[in-house]
């Protein structure tokens, strides 16, 4: 049964790559690798990385309308400049060779580095039922064919804990700066501190991710400019439609602004304290409490984009590897609702078809990825593929525009405007900027997928016997 819930996942995959995909959308490949390898040339050659100066490479990429101004800023933390910049040593195209590269491995990572951290058997069908579920998660597809770091940084966390053994203090290290090339995702180690391996390895990350920034941007003044860039960019993303945060999802909903950053603060603190308490009561192991924290994250990251939902699929993927019965269908419903792009159904409606084919395959290889024998309620999961479509109608009655397309050919801004005001007036001037209830739901659903998968997983992971630990 379990090979044929496989066979099923790979046909719906291949209906959705093949049969029902939409047509391509404009654009270089790796869309925001573009960002990274320009802010690199710029750095390189003692430009500012966080400022005007990287469109002057990013024009010069296949793919990008020259003629118009859509600038795509870089805000990535400082000390991984000189990575950026030694991918900009490459010409555009060896340089997103080596990146899919990277990533492929990142997937590797995440699909089997979970399973062993799941614990007990894995045999060919759970390695290749992970690969389908991967196929299936969106916000991991989404990070793959963006070139996103948010994949790289999640593949990162997930490798820590293999890192934290004796005499492996540098290469945890290492693994928590790649980590922290997407900070607001590499918080959540935070939780995997468990004895004074794993507190020397993640305080030594934090000295060179500090050091290093200091250095890269020439003393603390650099940094102190970065952090008002940082501001800049959060103000100016704060409410807009592709930001699916709990403040901008209150935000849409119909909160003034003060009331849903107050949201967005409360909610945060409040799951901050949670997580905390489920650390210190010693009924998790390490690993279960990273993974908690890693499902929760999104209620706590004041940025994140659907491709940072990636953090999820660790603990999507464990829970549905150790959990039983009803609490089994319950994850994988949570574990379908953060896989889906709720958002991308009203900015692609003509995909529709594709995301409840991929939901459908995701269900599917949760089913094959099941411990127990598999029944009947194995297959309830499948009913959210349905959902995919009916939401689908309703969400394509409210387009989503997308950038840079619905800027128009005739963009343009003065050269002397700074980035963050740029990017917002781009993000206004597409749609994209606009209060849409009908968005706001969409992305709700995102959120309260998690902290669903976050209760879930308070109960299964707690009720295991306790595991070793690395």
């Amino acid at each position: 049964m379990r090979g044929a819930c496989l066979g099923l996942a790979l046909l719906a995959l291949a209906v959705a790559f093949f049969v029902v995909r939409p047509a391509s959308t404009p654009g270089p490949a790796l869309r925001d690798f573009e960002s990274y390898y320009a802010a690199g040339i710029t750095w390189q050659y003692h430009g500012d990385p966080y400022g005007r100066q990287v469109w002057r490479t990013e024009r010069t990429l296949p793919g990008v309308v020259a003629t118009r101004d859509e600038l795509l800023p870089f805000v990535g933390p400082p000390f991984g400049l000189p990575l950026w910049a030694t991918f900009g040593n490459l010409p555009w195209q060896a340089a997103t060779a080596v990146w899919d590269v990277v990533l492929a491995a990142c997937v590797a990572v995440l699909a089997f580095g979970t399973l062993r951290l799941a614990r007990g058997r894995i045999d060919a069908l759970d390695a290749a039922a992970s690969l389908a579920f991967v196929a299936g998660f969106g916000p991991l597809t989404s990070g793959i064919a963006l070139g996103q770091v948010a994949v790289v940084s999640s593949a990162a966390i997930v490798l820590v804990p293999f890192l934290l053994g004796p005499r492996m203090v540098l290469a945890a290290t290492a693994a928590a700066l790649v980590a922290a090339l997407q900070p607001n995702l590499a918080i959540v180690l935070a939780a995997r501190i468990a004895n004074r391996r794993s507190t020397i390895a993640f305080a030594f990350a934090a000295t060179i991710a500090i050091g290093g920034s200091v250095v890269a941007l020439g003393g603390l003044g650099g940094l102190a400019n970065y952090a008002n860039v940082l501001r800049a960019h959060a103000a100016a993303e704060r409410f807009i439609a592709i930001q699916t945060s709990p403040a901008a999802v209150a935000r849409a909903l119909g909160a003034s602004a003060h009331l849903a950053g107050a949201i967005g603060i409360a909610l945060a603190i409040a799951t901050i304290v949670i997580i905390a308490f489920q650390c210190v009561r010693g009924r998790y192991t390490p690993d279960a409490r990273l993974a908690l924290a890693c499902a929760a994250g999104p209620l706590v990251f004041p940025f994140a984009h659907e491709h940072d939902f990636t953090i999820a699929f660790f603990p999507a993927l464990l829970v549905a590897r150790r959990a039983r019965g009803a609490l089994w269908v319950a994850a994988a419903f949570a574990t379908l609702g953060i896989a889906v792009d709720w958002l991308g159904l009203a900015q692609r409606p003509t995909g529709i078809l594709e995301s409840a084919a991929l939901t459908a395959a995701a269900a599917l290889a949760l089913a094959a990825l099941a411990r127990d024998p598999l029944r009947p309620y194995h297959a309830a999961p499948l009913l959210a593929a349905l959902a995919v479509l009916a939401v689908g109608a309703v969400a394509a009655r409210t387009p989503l525009p997308t950038w840079p397309d619905a800027l128009g050919l005739a963009f343009h801004v003065p050269f002397d405007m700074p980035a963050p005001e740029v990017w917002h007036l781009e993000q206004l001037r597409s749609g994209i900027g606009a209060l849409v209830p009908a968005w706001g739901a969409l992305r709700a659903i995102s959120l309260v997928s998690c902290a669903a998968l976050w209760a879930i997983a308070s109960v299964v992971l707690r009720e295991q016997a306790p595991l070793p630990t690395v």
